[in-house]
């Protein structure tokens, strides 16, 4: 195995998030030992990893969301196309950061031999049971300090003198009702709009919060809708999880308008900051942001609706011992007691107070994140993800490659 790469392929996304994910992962797997290949969509790139395929070269592939998951061969005697990674046995790791809702075909066994690595808890949940004929094999993805420094290099006196920043994509809550009303017939709008306000309601409490289960309870006591078929539940449950995204990011941007922090990020034209001291600053690329969280005061995080796992952006200032101020979470309150003055709930007096703290008292809170950083490390070892990722490709190529091993006469494989 040590003597195959693991190939790493890299899509295209906002502010290059994409790549900068699948480095920090390839990062990880290389300091374990593994010799990583890294390819993009590119035609001459996506070649030259099929040529490594075929050649037997490949121990497994690593991809963000089902990229290039339809990678074709034709094969030799029927010249029929074939998936490339099935034809040779390659597992293929689906790293999913995502409620399988999105783009749900990326989350279907293609290829057989997929493995799918899912971000939280809520995201496996919704898939075991909105996505019932799934039989790929299915785990979480264990979180890493991401892109990881050393605790000497942190440079305490220009974080000092840095801001906090929220990095972060808008978008309006507003907006996306009214996309409601223009573009479906007046029924399905009003039931997606009272669906809206109660998921405001009950979905930015800190706690487990499964959008597809809430969508079909919804439909069951609105609507007396019996067993909604999963497409259905599949695009609402976009929707909410879109609507309530925009909700907490509005809500945060607007608790600290009137605080000396920089909101850096693009669609926020329904947020006005004439006339107010935080500062809007047009999306950097995910390199312009790793220097933010490395050199500034620290980062303001939100979770992408879940409470089983720390956002990406938790991570990395993890890696980087910086400060993060995020919402409360499960995840947190079990792993890193002694840490809720980093939290805030999601309610506008929360939000501020526990931000214009941090701006007040920077040493304190400077502080704490080098504790966070430690603490982070011991609770989550980047060797875990390629101890996990050896274990689920070597179940892979069990359950799907040949010849099978011989063992006890009491047990024969199915033929495929």
């Amino acid at each position: 195995m040590k003597e195959q790469v693991v190939l790493v392929i890299s899509g295209q996304g906002a502010n290059a998030a994409i790549r900068g994910l699948m480095e920090d992962y390839a990062a990880a797997l290389q300091s374990a030992g593994f010799s990583i290949v890294h390819i993009t969509t590119e035609p001459a790139e996506v070649q030259y990893g099929l040529d490594l395929i075929k050649q037997g070269a490949v121990w497994c592939a690593l991809t963000w969301l089902g990229i290039l998951q339809n990678l074709s061969v034709n094969e030799e005697r029927s010249g029929t196309a074939v998936n490339a990674f099935d034809a040779f046995g390659v597992p293929l790791v689906k790293l999913q950061g995502d409620l399988p809702a999105y783009l749900e075909p990326r989350h279907w066994d293609i290829p057989l031999n997929t493995i799918n690595l899912y971000q939280a808890e809520e995201f496996v949940h919704y898939r075991r049971r909105w996505l019932p004929r799934a039989t790929a094999l299915t785990s979480l993805v264990p979180p890493i300090p991401m892109t990881p420094m050393n605790r000497d290099r942190v440079d305490l006196t220009t974080r000092r003198r840095g801001k906090l920043h929220f990095l972060k994509n808008g978008n309006s809550p507003a907006g996306l009702r009214d996309l409601w009303r223009s573009r479906l017939p007046t029924s399905t709008a009003s039931l997606l709009v009272a669906m809206a306000e109660e998921i405001e309601r009950v979905g930015t409490k800190a706690r487990p919060f499964h959008i597809g289960d809430f969508v079909a309870d919804f439909l069951l006591a609105s609507h007396a809708i019996c067993d909604p078929p999963s497409q259905l539940i599949a695009f609402i449950s976009t929707q909410m999880d879109d609507y309530l995204r925009r909700v907490k990011s509005t809500m945060i941007a607007e608790s600290i308008l009137d605080l000396p922090v920089v909101v850096q990020g693009s669609y926020w034209s329904h947020v006005d900051f004439v006339g107010r001291r935080a500062q809007l600053v047009e999306g950097q690329d995910v390199d312009a942001s790793q220097a933010i969280v490395e050199h500034q005061l620290g980062v303001i995080d939100m979770s992408a609706n879940v409470d089983t796992w720390p956002h990406d952006r938790v991570q990395r200032a993890a890696g980087s011992f910086a400060l993060v101020l995020t919402n409360r979470q499960g995840w947190l309150s079990q792993h890193f007691p002694g840490f809720d003055g980093l939290t805030f709930d999601f309610e506008p007096e929360s939000i501020r107070e526990r931000v214009h703290d941090a701006i007040l008292h920077p040493e304190r809170y400077i502080e704490q994140a080098l504790e966070f950083g430690t603490r982070f490390r011991d609770v989550y070892p980047r060797e875990a993800f390629s101890e996990r990722l050896t274990e689920l490709v070597d179940l892979a190529r069990l359950l799907w490659n040949e010849p099978k091993p011989s063992l006890q006469p009491f047990f024969s494989w199915p033929p495929r």
